[in-house]
């Protein structure tokens, strides 16, 4: 464990670089997941699509009429500064 520990280093801890509300949003993929397995749901009812335009379509359409939810990203007031922050540290 430790020599894990060692070889990930910095790499390791990056979540925490940023600010405490976007920690959810960075350590889990749920709204992903969520939104390709209702989008893939859907997809199958369809047999198959055209074209990816003809998938776009569905993907807007199922977001604007509320058939699929997506929620904003905590924090994302701050994420602009957070991320310049990053590459300034980066570079």
């Amino acid at each position: 464990m430790v020599k894990s520990l060692e070889e990930a280093g910095d790499e390791l801890f990056t979540m925490y670089r940023f600010p405490k509300q976007q920690w959810k949003n960075i350590r889990t993929t749920n709204v992903i997941e969520r939104l390709n397995g209702e989008f893939r749901r859907r997809v199958k009812t369809q047999g198959s699509l055209p074209s990816e335009d003809a998938a776009l379509v569905l993907l807007f359409g199922l977001i604007a009429t509320g058939q699929i939810k997506l929620r904003k990203i905590d924090g994302y007031k701050k994420l602009a500064a957070v991320i310049s922050e990053q590459t300034r540290r980066a570079a």
